[in-house]
């Protein structure tokens, strides 16, 4: 789906999980590990430590985290965030949407307004346009 290496799509889960996981309280992390399948979940709660969570929600600047941290190879396609959406939507099935969910729709939103990554030799560069303009705020409970 992510179109790319195996290794990097793992990474990209990963990297994603984790940046959302470390922006959320420990109840919504308790919530949003509940919901994910037992595969993912361990991979979710991999080396987090309660003790370092922010005691509220911090999406602000989300997808820059995220585009930051990502392989370039992923970072530098514009429908990322879209893809990874659509993969956990589509394993969630008809539960209730969680944080987890409403954070890649705020990054996906984000990537959509935004310009298109082709126009930049330079993930950096991207990352630095992407939110120019469409910040938001946290994401409401």
């Amino acid at each position: 789906m992510l179109g790319c290496e195996q290794r990097v799509a793992y990474d990209v889960l990963r990297i994603t999980l984790h940046t959302v996981r470390d922006r959320l309280s420990v109840d919504d992390n308790a919530k949003v590990g509940n919901d994910l399948p037992l595969l993912l979940r361990s991979l979710y709660f991999e080396a987090w430590d309660p003790m370092k969570t922010h005691g509220h929600d911090d999406l602000c600047d989300l997808a820059t985290s995220l585009l930051a941290a990502l392989p370039l190879t992923a970072a530098s396609d514009g429908d990322v965030f879209a893809k990874i959406l659509t993969l956990f939507e589509t394993r969630r099935g008809h539960k209730k949407s969680t944080k987890l969910a409403l954070a890649l729709k705020l990054c996906a939103t984000s990537a959509q307004n935004s310009a298109p990554p082709a126009l930049f030799p330079r993930a950096s560069q991207f990352v630095a346009t992407l939110l120019k303009g469409n910040r938001r705020g946290r994401v409401g409970h």
